[in-house]
């Protein structure tokens, strides 16, 4: 989000409502350091800019590493309660180079949540949620703290997700190979054309993630996707 101050009223007038935001740490050196040179002070402003333009709701997205961020937790927790943010705390997964990389620092977010119920008295979510993440409510607060548990808790049974990329590919797994080319129905194809397309993404998702036997296969970066 290092654009998103300057980029807040247009894509507001595109009809953006919502944003996830990647922030994995609140210290200026950390951040540029995780990020490969990224200004945490250009991510803040962006999220002041699109809390008051009434985006709602802004996620907040947290890879918990061991030694490298986990002492930052509650502050960060403490930082989206304060502004109103939802925080996802998500575990590292080995997708790409960077990705196998990241675990050496991985931390269960079990071991996170137990950290938590310490601070503050936490109560789980019984409706369902739309999405990967598992909610948590803070007791005397109501704030909202999402768990993303790839590794640890299996999801991928209930995963209803679909990405499109900017080159116009349907990924139905972040870590499947497979893609749908949706570019050029979508300029010259007829609306079933795209409803076929978009159905045989759908029958393409694999039951579940290999991310533990990604060794020696091709892989994307996550960058390539998001998240």
């Amino acid at each position: 989000a290092t654009r998103l101050e300057r980029l807040v009223g247009p894509l507001r007038a595109a009809g953006v409502q919502r944003l996830n935001v990647s922030l994995d740490s609140l210290d200026p050196k950390r951040f540029s350091a995780i990020t490969g040179g990224g200004d945490l002070g250009a991510v803040l402003r962006g999220l002041a800019a699109a809390r008051e333009a009434g985006f709602a709701p802004i996620k907040i997205n947290t890879v918990a590493m061991r030694g490298v961020n986990d002492h930052e937790i509650g502050p960060i927790v403490d930082f989206c309660g304060t502004h109103g943010f939802i925080l996802r705390l998500i575990e590292t997964m080995p997708v790409g180079e960077a990705g196998r990389r990241a675990l050496d620092h991985y931390l269960p977010l079990d071991e996170v949540e137990r950290r938590l119920a310490e601070r503050h008295a936490l109560v789980v979510e019984d409706a369902p949620a739309d999405g990967p993440a598992r909610y948590l409510r803070i007791g005397e607060g109501g704030q909202r703290i999402g768990l993303i548990n790839p590794l640890s808790r299996h999801f991928c049974a209930t995963c209803k997700r679909l990405r499109l990329t900017a080159d116009g590919l349907l990924h139905p797994c972040l870590d499947g190979l497979g893609a749908v080319p949706l570019r050029e129905t979508l300029r010259d194809g007829t609306d079933n054309a795209l409803e076929q397309s978009i159905r045989r993404a759908l029958l393409q998702k694999p039951r579940g993630h290999r991310f533990h036997q990604s060794q020696g296969r091709p892989v994307r970066f996550m960058a390539y996707t998001g998240g």
